[in-house]
């Protein structure tokens, strides 16, 4: 918890103690906090090839996880990747980072946006479970964090502490390039 804190404090200062249900860009969901830390372990995501992705696992293997709605369309999403690539030379291996396309049907150009950037990691989408479980599709929707609109905030960021808690959900730009968040995520 101490480390997600030094963390939160590198990322927002201040404000990341304030408690706010979401921090960054608050708008009114139609899906409580506790939902969408849920669907983390409800969700049903594939790969390019749809081969499924076991999110589960990741969540359980001792390392931090950080799990980012991204979108080609969105200019934060987009903003971020000098950032992403500034994490991925510090510290590639430190946190599990995974990529979720913001809707299953922009997944073909949120892949091939996402690969002109090499970043080490893979993005994924949502699996079309959806299509025919109630509760899964449920889950997507909490996962994304639908607005009363039924709008999808990108990005969206899930940081998951080592032991599979989720301690933050950040929807906004995050820019890991900055010295000091460079360094409270990498652990230097």
């Amino acid at each position: 918890m101490m480390r997600f804190l030094t963390i939160l404090l590198a990322l927002f200062g201040a404000a990341a103690t304030a408690r706010a249900e979401i921090l960054g860009m608050q708008v009114e969901r139609a899906v409580t906090e506790q939902d969408m830390k849920d669907s983390l372990r409800a969700i049903d995501l594939v790969d390019e090839k749809g081969a499924p992705f076991d999110l589960r696992a990741i969540l359980a293997d001792g390392k931090p996880t950080l799990v980012s709605i991204w979108a080609h369309w969105c200019p934060n999403c987009l903003a971020e990747a000098p950032g992403y690539k500034a994490l991925a030379k510090a510290c590639p291996q430190r946190w599990n980072v995974v990529f979720v396309s913001s809707t299953p049907k922009d997944f073909p150009k949120d892949l091939a946006r996402f690969k002109t950037y090499g970043l080490p990691w893979k993005i994924y989408r949502i699996a079309d479970t959806t299509r025919t479980d109630a509760a899964k599709a449920r889950a997507a929707g909490a996962f994304y964090g639908l607005t009363k609109e039924g709008g999808v905030v990108t990005p969206t960021h899930y940081f998951v502490n080592a032991a599979g808690g989720v301690e933050a959900i950040v929807s906004g730009r995050i820019n890991f390039a900055e010295p000091e968040r460079l360094a409270a995520f990498c652990g230097s």
